[in-house]
């Protein structure tokens, strides 16, 4: 706050004594620039070259006029709108000393207006909590003192040969390296895994720790983050930004993913040359998925990790996420509704497009990351506590954004005007509105199966030689009619030497019957006479599944060209049958089509090779229940088909409630063979936002039961 002076000015107030000004390298433009050094926050803040004279002239005005005075003395006018704008500055950052009671009961409401429930912190931060834990600074100067020497024996290209080693051996032990998972979940190496990971994420923060040394930086803590509530460590380099090198930041902040791809390249080789065992599978996982996962982490430049900050110093653009959000929802708005406004900052083209390009590719990052963010709590937590997270994640960080943006632009409603934007804006909303409004979706395409009511695949039973076959295609036959007499030497064999057996025990129990044996010998005679003629009976059966006969009277569809002493396995399909008069299409949909479909409404079939039938469908009828398997396995995921489906216990699972449709032909059956294929169907008409809604609503009701 300032004071009013007898004369009009007005007295400024006290810096802090413990501020350091400090000369700050260029701007993305080349302007220069300088920065105060806070020690209480560890926080750097740049100053332009008005702001440096105002920050440099301070100590020597009391009042705002002797200190627009003096910088105008060194050939800058200022407005003194810009020095209420630096003091508003030095005031928010708490760069000024508090000695009034008015100023102490500003900071005091400040203080009242950070203060959160501890559920409302929880909210802000549980995707990321810091906990310093140590403040090492001390220490690693004096371990850097011991291993500085390191630095100088270029240790990374020993490191990057013996990755390339590495690699060799494992591309010639391949399907060994891609199996090394499957004896990783094992006590002894889920211990070395634990030991190993938190090794290499050691080595990583201590990476950003001792380059940062190397630069004579101080590293004012070192702890545990959550992320997801996975812990985490972390590394505080802030006071890296003393440095003017941009390539001296860059390489503190690269340090850490450098440091992994050494310990990945280093195990790598090693994973090739060490036998078989459990810390072999340890030097796998710390070679790719480990490796992986924290490249992608902390290489990723749309978090606030070492690869944002790598791209912020890269392009000498500090703040490189706020600033440009901030120019994304200008360009956004503009190009929406054409305001006119002036950019948050000066922009060239280049720039803008590289600001506007970044925030919107950090947007659409986001947007997958939360959603995905959103499942994996909903699917590891307990349901309620996965619900309730679930939901947190969607409106906090998605929903809740777009309503404030939304927000916005209502209150910038003032400032509208028709001109050429706003009116193509317009037009494509009514756009949007209307595709999901209007009821487009009169006709659904679900997949189908073109079969008969009556058809049979003929199959062995086991083994056989052909001894009969009387198959012709397209024949017509009789229900009853021999098609195919199999026979197997080893069923014929058993059969005559189980009939000799029984012969030979008759011939015993004969004598035995005449009173020359014990009545416990005709026992066990009667017991094996019965184990025999149960033998013969199961043989005999066997043989009489070998004789083919037509179940009904049809036609001969597909079938193998056969012929006498040829041998068969049961997994041959040696022909079909078929009842022509029998055809049917039974197509598969899902339950939100159900209470669309039109019963009686006409409907065309199309097979996978294009092919259509000429013979209009008409819809008979839909089962009242979901199907609980699928009885056309070209139909599933399984074998190639339409349906995602799973094979458990020798049936075909659907992985969601699926209804099948009895379709009839108008006229004559046209199919002579069983097809897979779409069906188109007629359904009611609705919206996408009324399909939208009812698919929320499904998955709502789905997921409520506990």
């Amino acid at each position: 706050m300032l004071a009013d002076t007898t004369h009009g000015a007005k007295e400024l107030p006290l810096l802090r004594q413990n501020l350091r000004l400090m000369t700050a390298s260029p701007d993305e433009d080349g302007e220069p620039r300088w920065q105060i050094f806070d020690p209480l926050s560890n926080k750097f803040f740049f100053l332009s070259r008005t702001g440096f004279y105002l920050f440099r002239e301070w100590r020597h005005a009391k009042t705002d006029e002797e200190l627009l005075a003096s910088v105008e003395g060194r050939g800058l006018d200022i407005d003194p709108h810009e020095l209420d704008f630096f003091i508003r500055f030095l005031e928010i950052n708490h760069l000024i000393e508090a000695h009034t009671k008015n100023e102490l009961a500003r900071l005091q409401q400040e203080v009242v207006k950070r203060q959160q429930h501890a559920l409302m912190w929880l909210l802000h931060n549980y995707l990321f909590i810091k906990i310093p834990l140590v403040r090492p600074d001390l220490i690693l100067s004096r371990c850097f003192s011991r291993i500085k020497f390191l630095f100088r024996l270029r240790l990374h290209w020993v490191a990057f040969l013996l990755g390339v080693l590495g690699l060799v051996m494992v591309l010639r032990q391949w399907d060994t390296y891609t199996h090394t998972l499957q004896n990783f979940f094992d006590v002894s190496s889920i211990i070395y895994y634990v030991g190993a990971l938190v090794v290499v994420k050691t080595a990583h923060e201590l990476g950003h720790a001792f380059v940062a040394k190397r630069y004579g930086c101080r590293v004012s803590s070192m702890g545990l983050a959550f992320l997801l509530m996975t812990p985490i460590l972390y590394t505080d380099t802030t006071d890296a930004w003393r440095l003017r090198s941009r390539f001296q930041r860059l390489s503190i902040v690269t340090a850490g993913v450098r440091v992994e791809i050494y310990i990945a390249c280093v195990a790598t080789f090693l994973w090739g040359i060490v036998p078989d065992s459990g810390f072999r599978s340890v030097l796998f996982f710390v070679a790719t998925t480990s490796w992986i996962s924290s490249l992608l982490i902390n290489t990723s430049p749309f978090m606030r990790f070492d690869g944002y900050y790598a791209l912020s110093d890269f392009l000498g653009m500090e703040n490189l996420q706020p600033r440009s959000f901030l120019v994304g929802k200008w360009f956004l708005r503009e190009h929406l509704f054409g305001f006119g406004f002036a950019p948050p900052e000066p922009l060239n083209r280049k720039k803008c497009l590289l600001m506007v390009s970044y925030a919107w590719a950090t947007w659409v990052y986001r947007f997958f990351l939360f959603i995905g963010i959103a499942v994996l709590v909903y699917y590891f937590a307990f349901k309620l506590l996965g619900i309730v997270l679930f939901l947190v994640e969607i409106l906090w960080f998605l929903v809740l954004p777009i309503i404030k943006e939304i927000g916005v632009w209502f209150k910038l409603r003032k400032d509208m005007t028709i001109n050429r934007t706003s009116i193509v804006t317009l037009g494509f909303g009514i756009l949007i509105v209307g595709a999901l409004l209007i009821p487009w979706q009169g006709q659904i395409s679900a997949p189908a199966v073109a079969t008969f009511e009556r058809h049979q695949t003929f199959y062995p039973s086991e083994p056989a030689k052909v001894v009969n076959w009387q198959v012709v295609p397209d024949q017509k036959v009789k229900q009853g009619q021999l098609l195919i007499l199999l026979e197997s030497a080893e069923v014929e064999q058993d059969i005559h030497l189980t009939q000799v057996k029984l012969d030979a025990l008759q011939t015993q129990w004969q004598r035995a019957s005449s009173g020359a044996s014990s009545s416990d010998e005709q026992l066990t005679l009667q017991t094996q006479l019965s184990r025999e003629q149960s033998r013969l009976q199961s043989l005999l059966e066997r043989r009489e599944r070998l004789v083919i006969q037509a179940p009904f009277n049809g036609d001969i569809g597909e079938n193998l060209s056969l012929k006498k002493g040829d041998y068969v396995n049961e997994k041959m399909p040696l022909a079909t049958l078929y009842d022509a008069q029998s055809g049917i299409v039974k197509a598969y949909i899902d339950s939100r089509s159900v209470s669309r479909l039109k019963i009686g409404s006409e409907a065309s079939f199309i097979g996978n090779d294009g092919t259509p039938l000429h013979t209009q469908l008409v819809v008979e009828k839909v089962l009242p229940t979901a199907i609980t398997h699928l009885n056309y396995p070209g139909l599933s995921s399984v074998y190639g088909g339409p349906i995602a489906a799973q094979k458990m216990q020798d049936q075909i699972i659907p992985d969601t409630s699926i209804y099948e449709v009895i379709l009839s032909f108008k006229g004559k059956s046209p199919i002579t063979r069983q097809q897979y294929g779409r069906v188109d169907l007629s359904v009611e008409p609705t919206s996408f936002l009324v399909n939208g809604l009812r698919y929320i609503y499904g998955i709502f009701i789905r997921e409520s039961g506990f």
